[in-house]
């Protein structure tokens, strides 16, 4: 009887050191991608500011041979261009994955 109690005991023990273990381990894993995560925010935060500074570039490039208002106005329209262009595509393949 005293093997089988001391078996139940050790079955016990190597069960609750497993969940132990394997907390230990996803909350490493919960950290790593938590800071992975933390860094790519912070890498497509400065990746949209240096494509706001890249069209303020050729906007102001624009300026120096037309009027600043003309080259605003030209940046705008392209801008507005690729949004209809890149919602016409997104519209496409969000109908094509439906079917």
């Amino acid at each position: 009887m005293k093997l089988a109690t001391d078996f139940a005991e050790h079955v016990r023990r190597l069960t609750r050191l497993e969940l132990e273990l394997k907390t230990l381990e996803l909350k490493g894993k919960a950290r790593a991608l938590g800071a992975g995560a933390a860094v790519g925010l912070g890498g497509a935060v400065f990746a949209v500011l240096g494509v706001c500074f890249a069209i303020a570039t050729i906007a102001a490039a624009l300026a120096t041979a037309m009027s600043v208002w003309l080259a605003l106005l030209i940046m705008t329209g392209a801008l507005l261009l690729l949004a209809g262009i890149a919602g016409a595509v997104a519209a496409r393949l969000l109908r094509r994955a439906k079917h």
